[in-house]
């Protein structure tokens, strides 16, 4: 039967069809590796046979990798499209942060119609490590009821609960010096802070300045001022308040713990099974029927495709706007779409690529005609102070090079009624604007059905005061930055072409919907009382251009909004969502891809929407968890 099947097919669709029909053959056949890890080449990668082949070598995709080559029987090759990082300043010492040395080439926005149609630079990484190696090294969690509304939305049993389990697996936190701490005001609770998994983080061992009067003191005592309280952990799943953030930093060396140390580095030596395949871009999952079998991939730079096959699944960990692109080239997607480029349908599955949000950011300049010194802008613009504090670092890993460069240390997180006294009349005048205005006329049922439940639930967040919904960071220098964690307007990404070399097209559809311009309002009004504060005036701070104590109607500061909002914190997320396929969900609870066989996403793609922290810290422990669900299955099909 088999025999009469494989007649007539190239060598490529009778490969193919052996390992479906027969997948033990991979694990049977002896394939030739080296005793420890391996970067390997394009020729390399095709003629070996993988367990498991992950796109995209970010935190998700390393920490699978790393967690499923556990077992020696199992064999993984990572193809990312960046290179490896050379080990930059850049990349490693916080005072030194350049992310742009790895930012993914001339991605930009389409004409952003809530943003007087300006068209944004949107950075993403390209380099093996993903967003932890040009991130800004930030370590926070979101709230407890952001993982427990994951679970409302149709993924039973997953909860703040679930999550605390494997942030606690994969994190190795490093406390601060006692005196340094308490001087800092810095505090954690034990209990929710772990100590024996491979991602290092812990807190900067300085301040502004490092002598004398503390300058984030004023900020702080300025916050506490207009309301807002000092909390104890930002990681216990409440961080509704102000507190010293933790950071991605190696405490031994001061240096960027980013995915590719923490899960690649860190076993090399001992996975001979684990393969990373740089400066490759997979471009399309090979598919027999409904099942996926390997990869399609090519050198990013350009360049003849080749193909790996996995035995087990291809996993998608390509990111929130390359995650949807390589499902659309493949075949999975809306079938209008597909049609219109002429690409077989494997599935229709509307909601790929939709359901794009992202953390936008303001930033409010201000002048401080009394400001204190040093401060976040000393390392730039003081060549004398900038060398002291670099050779500080150097020979004794101290000083202004342990804080991210152009951040300070604090950040102040608000619920909605924490920002405003006005909340309740946000959210009615939500609720009473039915219309979904950040939708296409066009999308389809199960799209607007999964908009419409999501924005039930984050309307429940703004009205309860249980997520944080935007933060205030005063960098100490020249500058505030205003972060709005959970816009209600979504957007999409979308292939503009079958060519797997061109960026998709990305639209945030940023500030269509106009609740979140009122809650862009009410954030910037609290951040203009708390720096109007004595403590803060005492410093001489001015807002600058765009803004000034001269704009104070809501119609005025919103038309300032729109020229100056970043729609893309790089936080994007959301486009492969896990929810009902009723509700135009993309992946299940245990991240498979709807109407087909052997393909997960791994990646943010998977969130069914925004939390109110940064993603590092939960990107972590979705990687810990997938693979724990991952293993459990290969068991139990085995008992079988």
């Amino acid at each position: 039967m088999l025999g009469k099947e494989l007649l007539g097919k190239s060598f490529g669709g009778l490969l193919v069809s052996l390992l479906v029909a027969c997948p033990s053959l991979i694990e049977a056949t002896p394939v030739r590796v080296p005793r420890h890890a391996t970067v390997v080449d394009s020729l390399s990668a095709a003629a070996s046979n993988y367990t498991f082949v992950i796109a995209g070598g970010g935190i998700a995709g390393l920490t699978l990798a790393d967690r499923l080559t556990e077992d020696p029987n199992v064999s993984v090759l990572v193809i990312d499209a960046g290179p490896l990082d050379q080990g930059e300043d850049g990349v490693l010492v916080p005072g030194s942060y350049s992310p742009w040395l790895y930012f993914w080439p001339n991605l930009v926005t389409t004409p952003q119609e809530g943003l007087n149609n300006r068209s944004v630079f949107t950075p993403i990484a390209q380099v093996v490590g993903g967003g932890s190696t040009i991130n800004a090294m930030v370590f926070v969690r979101g709230k407890a009821d952001d993982y427990n509304k994951w679970g409302a939305i149709g993924n039973p049993g997953l909860s703040w609960n679930t999550f605390l389990h494997f942030f606690l697996k994969n994190e190795n936190f490093t406390r601060p010096d006692p005196s340094f701490a308490k001087a800092a005001n810095i505090s954690w609770d034990e209990s929710v802070r772990g100590n024996g998994g491979p991602v290092q983080y812990t807190y900067p061992n300085y301040y502004y300045p490092g002598s004398g009067k503390i300058i984030i003191a004023n900020w702080w005592s300025a916050a506490q001022s207009v309301g807002l309280p000092a909390i104890k952990d930002p990681n216990g799943g409440d961080d509704l308040g102000i507190y010293w953030f933790p950071h991605a930093v190696d405490a031994r060396t001061r240096t960027r713990s980013h995915s590719r140390r923490n899960h690649y580095d860190r076993v090399k030596d001992s996975r001979p099974k684990y393969h990373i395949l740089p400066s490759n871009m997979v471009s399309k999952v090979i598919f027999r029927g409904t099942t996926a079998v390997g990869v399609e991939y090519l050198p990013t730079a350009g360049g003849k495709a080749s193909t790996a096959y996995a035995a087990k699944e291809v996993i998608l960990a390509a990111g929130a706007l390359n995650t949807p692109k390589i499902l659309q080239l493949s075949g999975v997607g809306s079938k209008k779409l597909l049609q219109k480029h002429k690409i077989p349908v494997v599935v229709d599955l509307p909601g790929v690529g939709s359901n794009l949000q992202n953390q936008l950011t303001l930033r409010v300049p201000y002048t401080a005609s009394s400001n204190l010194f040093p401060n976040s802008g000393s390392i730039a613009n003081n060549a004398t102070y900038a060398a002291e504090q670099r050779a500080l670092y150097d020979t004794k890993k101290q000083g202004a090079y342990t804080i991210v460069s152009t951040l300070s240390t604090n950040i102040a997180m608000m619920s909605l009624s924490q920002t405003t006294s006005s909340y309740k009349k946000i959210v009615s005048n939500a609720r009473a604007a039915s219309a979904p205005y950040s939708l296409s006329t066009e999308v389809d049922a199960t799209v607007l059905a999964g908009y419409t439940a999501q924005r039930k639930l984050i309307l429940e967040q703004y009205e309860s005061g249980k997520a944080g919904i935007g933060s205030l960071h005063w960098n100490t220098a020249d500058g505030v930055t205003i972060y709005m964690n959970k816009p209600l307007s979504g957007g999409a990404v979308t292939i503009n072409s079958t060519n797997p070399l061109e960026n998709p097209l990305v639209n945030y559809r940023a500030v269509t919907d106009p609740a979140d311009i009122e809650v862009l309002t009410a954030l910037f009004r609290k951040n203009r009382e708390l720096m109007s504060a004595p403590d803060m005036a005492a410093l001489g701070v001015a807002e600058a251009a765009p803004f000034g104590e001269h704009i104070t109607a809501d119609s005025e500061l919103a038309s300032a909004f729109r020229g100056a909002i970043d729609p893309s914190n790089a936080h994007q997320c959301c486009t492969a969502a896990m929810m009902p396929r009723a509700l135009g969900g993309v992946v299940s609870s245990e991240k498979k891809v709807y109407g087909v066989r052997g393909l997960r996403v791994a990646d943010i793609s998977y969130w069914p929407f925004q939390i109110s922290g940064a993603p590092t810290a939960t990107m972590y422990a979705s990687g810990e968890r997938l693979a724990d669900a991952i293993k459990e299955y290969k068991l139990a099909e085995h008992k079988r």
